[in-house]
């Protein structure tokens, strides 16, 4: 189960810092984690950072090793998303014993690459798309969008969309967010589920047709996978029945 925790980084001991391993360090006051190591995101000033290492002890600290990041972000609010845990935690007669397992987390992390897919038409892209890709890009490795083809979005929503296919996943390439961009398979939509075989799928708040097929699915394949659905951005403004009504309008 995915979790998020969002708290402003304290000074600790600065243990890990003599070892060449600096961390970002969160005091847990209210938040219950197994003690562990752990595969995490770090969003610092929204920007991701992957492949984040960290641990969490009975002191109740969570301590955040984040990859090719060495900047000063003490009393700075970070989000953290615990995607998996590792291992447990364990004791080393010295340090480079401590050094050497870390390694070994560090490598497993980095060549472990796990998958996030959304799906959509992605028709007039605007401010929530961007929005809706950003925030689905934190919770895992490698953000796959699966776009519908023209044939299917006349099928599901009666009408011709506004641009082709090519158009559209340019339009997306050109949000420079998702690191695979593909179309539906005409006769089986979820076959991109049984190939990239995700962590997570993440749904816009109003995709609901989708989530019903796609939870039958999930359930009748006996999958693990989480589906999370993105909270709306402006929808008063930035919905695409909207800004598509007042293009057809102006057609």
């Amino acid at each position: 189960m995915i979790k998020e925790i969002k708290w402003v980084v304290i000074k600790w001991n600065q243990l890990w810092a003599t070892i060449w391993f600096p961390t970002a360090n969160i005091k847990l006051e209210s938040e219950k984690i197994e003690d562990g190591t752990y595969k995490i995101n770090v969003i610092i000033d929204w920007k991701i950072y992957r492949w984040a290492w960290s641990a969490n002890n009975t002191k109740a600290l969570f301590e955040s090793f984040i990859f090719d990041f060495n900047e000063s972000i003490y009393d700075k609010e970070i989000e953290v998303i615990i995607l998996e845990k590792i291992r447990d935690n364990k004791k080393f007669d010295d340090f480079n014993k401590l050094k050497e397992q870390i390694q070994i987390d560090i490598k497993e992390i980095r060549e472990k690459n796990n998958y996030i897919l959304t799906f959509g038409s992605f028709d007039v892209v605007h401010e929530w798309h961007k929005y809706f890709l950003s925030e689905a890009k934190k919770y895992w490795d490698l953000l796959v969008t699966v776009l519908a083809t023209d044939k299917n979005i006349k099928k599901f929503k009666g009408r011709n969309p506004l641009y082709k296919i090519e158009d559209r996943v340019n339009h997306v390439k050109n949000l420079s967010i998702s690191n695979i961009i593909i179309s539906w398979d005409e006769e089986n939509p979820l076959k991109w589920i049984d190939m990239y075989m995700p962590k997570i799928i993440c749904l816009g708040y109003d995709q609901l047709w989708f989530s019903k097929e796609l939870e039958k699915y999930i359930k009748e394949n006996e999958l693990d996978i989480e589906v999370i659905r993105i909270k709306p951005y402006k929808e008063d403004v930035y919905k695409s029945s909207i800004l598509k009504e007042k293009i057809y309008k102006n057609i």
